[in-house]
């Protein structure tokens, strides 16, 4: 098989009658499972993209405006801590004000340096530790509602789309029908997104511990101001800054696991691969292309996240190039890849999961319709057809 034709062919060899439901289907039994394993890589993801390091040396604290809600207003004055309080103080990232406390400046540094995470097992560590172990699955059921039509979309809608392309090649084909399928899934779930990203970024404060009712009562109660004073059209805040991070990861993704099962199918030595064999290489293609388009990508990624969370107003977070040259200008080259780690094993596990379900579901699919299309026979009626072959013999 060439490798302009490699992804076609594959494409129209998978078809087997397998009908739209049964690819969402299979589509469905991949989010489920993938959403239950990522989730918790999310949060940390989320977290380390929007923490800010407390630097040694004193410095004023960085404030935003208050606005009038029900919550006690807490005067400060150097504090000696540069960074925005919601995040030294765990306060909820979807209510635009920022609080601070009486406690002096050393008290605030030992705060801030627990609360802070050095990297992805450290934060693991510390969420489980001053949250609870439950709040590593905070977000989970908007990420359920969110990813389960997503994915339908995504994986059924790249189906059809690269059988339909009337371009022969494994490199554009794949490219083309990834990013679009991308961009329709991606506007479609854009308010969950933004919700879920908001719900995860909450952190609990050592003062007052929340639960997931509590945090997710509070990020509710956010988006509703959101909405009542800035309009309906606030739910896809941040959609053309997601587009950015997802149509070009999307794009190398698809381009990578068409050419990864390209040399895996090699091995099949031309026959049909059982589902234990669908699912390795599956697996096996989907970690290694997800991790490197998630590479690639992280940068938006990074830009994506402060733009949907962070609330002062800087008109430089309207434009993704200007906010990327911010963020590296005010903390180096490190900042645009700031949770690399966690989003790296997420979206490796993530991609390995879904596309391994979603290829073995296509392929009992595919088998199930080929055993009911096949003719059966009764023992006289097999009998008798041996019969009648071996007289015209």
């Amino acid at each position: 098989m060439s490798s302009s034709t490699s992804s076609a062919s594959r494409g129209s060899q998978e078809q087997g009658g397998i009908t739209t439901f049964q690819r969402m289907l299979s589509a469905c039994s991949g989010s489920l499972i993938n959403s239950l394993v990522a989730t918790p890589f999310d949060v940390i993801r989320v977290r380390l993209q929007l923490q800010e390091c407390v630097p040694a040396s004193p410095s004023p604290l960085k404030s935003y405006p208050l606005p009038e809600i029900n919550v006690p207003k807490l005067a400060t004055a150097g504090l000696g801590v540069k960074t925005c309080c919601r995040d030294v103080f765990s306060m909820p990232s979807s209510v635009d004000y920022c609080v601070a406390s009486h406690f002096d400046e050393c008290a605030v540094q030992q705060y801030s340096q627990r609360q802070l995470f050095s990297g992805t097992w450290d934060g693991f560590t510390k969420v489980s530790r001053n949250e609870g172990i439950t709040a590593l699955w905070r977000g989970l059921s908007p990420t359920l509602v969110m990813t389960i039509p997503s994915n339908v979309i995504y994986f059924v809608g790249y189906d059809h789309l690269r059988d339909a392309i009337p371009i022969q090649s494994s490199t554009l084909a794949p490219l083309i029908a990834g990013g679009f399928a991308r961009m329709l899934s991606t506007t479609a779930v854009s308010p969950f997104e933004l919700f879920r990203t908001r719900l995860q970024s909450v952190a609990s404060s050592s003062q007052q511990s929340r639960s997931s009712r509590d945090a997710f009562l509070m990020t509710w109660d956010g988006v509703k101001v959101m909405v009542r004073t800035q309009g309906i059209g606030a739910l896809w805040r941040g959609l053309a800054l997601t587009l950015w991070r997802d149509v070009p990861f999307s794009a190398v993704y698809w381009t990578g696991y068409e050419k990864s099962r390209q040399v895996l199918d090699q091995y099949n030595n031309g026959r049909t691969p059982g589902e234990a064999e669908t699912f390795v290489q599956a697996f096996v293609a989907g970690a290694i292309s997800g991790s490197f388009a998630a590479f690639v990508t992280t940068p938006f990624d990074v830009g994506k996240t402060r733009r949907q969370v962070l609330r002062n107003r800087d008109p430089t977070m309207d434009s993704m190039l200007a906010l990327l040259r911010k963020i590296a200008k005010e903390e180096g080259v490190p900042g645009l890849f700031r949770g690399l780690g966690p989003r790296m094993m997420k979206v490796s596990v993530s991609c390995a999961i879904m596309i391994s379900f979603y290829e073995v579901g296509k392929h009992m699919s595919m088998r199930s319709n080929e055993k009911s299309q096949s003719p059966t026979f009764s023992p006289h009626e097999q009998e008798d057809e041996i019969l009648m072959a071996s007289t015209a013999d």
